[in-house]
C-alpha cells in the first residue's frame, strides 16, 4: 500500500504499490496558522473513469477536522477524525496531521513516536483540490546520506522516513522532496 497516494495533507492522501512508504516529521516545520475557510468542505478524489468520483472523500469542517471516506466493494469505509494544521511558506501551502492516525487510519501497524506529523503540500483552484505527498525514496537517500537529519526504517517490503529535529521550512522547497504528480479532488456539495 502507498499511503502517501491516499491521503491529502496524508492530508495527506491522500492518494498501490507493493510496499508502504511514509514520511514523518518530528515536528511540523512550520507555524499552524488559522483553519482557510477555501478548504473545509466535502472534497471527493477524481476518478479516471469519465463517470466522476474516484475511492475517496474528503470531509474538513469549518474547524479544520479532516475525516476521510473510502469507497470499497464491501461498501463505505470510515473512521475516525482527526484535527487537520494548515501552513504557508514561499507562496506554497501546506496541511498536516498526526502520523500515527494516518498509519491506523490506512491498516498499517508500525507506529511513529508520538508527536510525528505527516505534511503534504497542497493548492486549491476553483473547485480543485491538487495534494502533493512526499516522495519517500529521495528522502530516504538524503536522511542515509546525511544531507536532512532523521531516521529511515526499512521493514519487509516498507519504508519509513523519519525527519528528526526542527527541520528549516527550506526542506518542502527541496528539489524532489514532494512527487511530481498530485492527487486530485473536486469540491462537491455534501450528500443528504
Amino acid at each position: 500500500m502507498k499511503l502517501r497516494a491516499r491521503v491529502p495533507l496524508a492530508l495527506a492522501a491522500l492518494l498501490a504499490l507493493a510496499g508502504c512508504q511514509v514520511t514523518s516529521f518530528e515536528q511540523s516545520p512550520l507555524a499552524a496558522l488559522p483553519c482557510d475557510p477555501s478548504v473545509a468542505g466535502e472534497w471527493h478524489s477524481v476518478g479516471d473513469e469519465p463517470s466522476g468520483d474516484g475511492e475517496m472523500i474528503l470531509r474538513v469542517s469549518a474547524d479544520c477536522q479532516l475525516s476521510i471516506e473510502e469507497r470499497t466493494v464491501e461498501g463505505p469505509r470510515t473512521g475516525e477524525p482527526t484535527a487537520l494544521f494548515l501552513g504557508e511558506d514561499a507562496g506554497r501551502r501546506y496541511a498536516w496531521t498526526d502520523a500515527n492516525w494516518m498509519l491506523r487510519r490506512f491498516g498499517e501497524d508500525h507506529a511513529m513516536p508520538a508527536g510525528d506529523v505527516h505534511l503534504v503540500r497542497f493548492a486549491i483552484t476553483g473547485d480543485r483540490l491538487e495534494v502533493w505527498s512526499t516522495d519517500d525514496k529521495p528522502v530516504a537517500h538524503a536522511i542515509i546520506d546525511g544531507e536532512l537529519s532523521g531516521e529511515v526504517i526499512a521493514r519487509d517490503s516498507r519504508l519509513f522516513n523519519r525527519l528528526t529535529g526542527q527541520q528549516p521550512p527550506e526542506v518542502l522547497v527541496r528539489p524532489g522532496f514532494f512527487g511530481a504528480e498530485p492527487a486530485e479532488f473536486r469540491k462537491v456539495e455534501p450528500r443528504p
